[in-house]
């Protein structure tokens, strides 16, 4: 689906609600570099903030996020818009870090996994 097509189709056009769609591609995209990292392109993260998102303490990780994605409050334009982009950035952290968790469990599996077969391979080489 065209991405374009689907917001204009649900997106009103104000400053208020360009501002307000930007800052929540801004956090949504900060909290992916967390929780749903690229493989290829890398990115910088602060490990205070992640430590916050696997502690679940998603509040103050929000918080520094904010901080460091450099909003201001009139990025937003309204209390409640900012309160509203608070619970959806949350929201969204709260569904990335099972997710997040099951793959970090799973590359720390196949790494066991493939030390294992290469001791065994150690071993049999030396005669054993």
């Amino acid at each position: 689906m065209n991405k374009m097509i689907e917001f204009a189709k649900n997106t009103r056009t104000t400053d208020y609600f360009r501002d307000y769609a930007i800052s929540e591609i801004k956090i949504a995209y900060r909290i992916m570099e967390y929780l749903a990292p690229d493989s290829i392109f890398k990115t910088e993260v602060t490990q205070t903030t992640k430590d916050l998102m696997l502690q679940k303490r998603f509040s103050a990780a929000y918080e520094a996020l904010w901080e460091a994605c450099e909003f201001h409050t009139t990025d937003c334009g309204s209390s409640l818009g900012s309160e509203a982009l608070r619970n959806n950035a949350i929201e969204l952290m709260q569904y990335l870090l099972p997710i997040y968790e099951a793959s970090e469990k799973e590359v720390k599996e196949e790494r066991r996994l493939k030390l294992l077969k290469e001791l065994r391979e150690l071993d049999s080489e030396g005669g054993r």
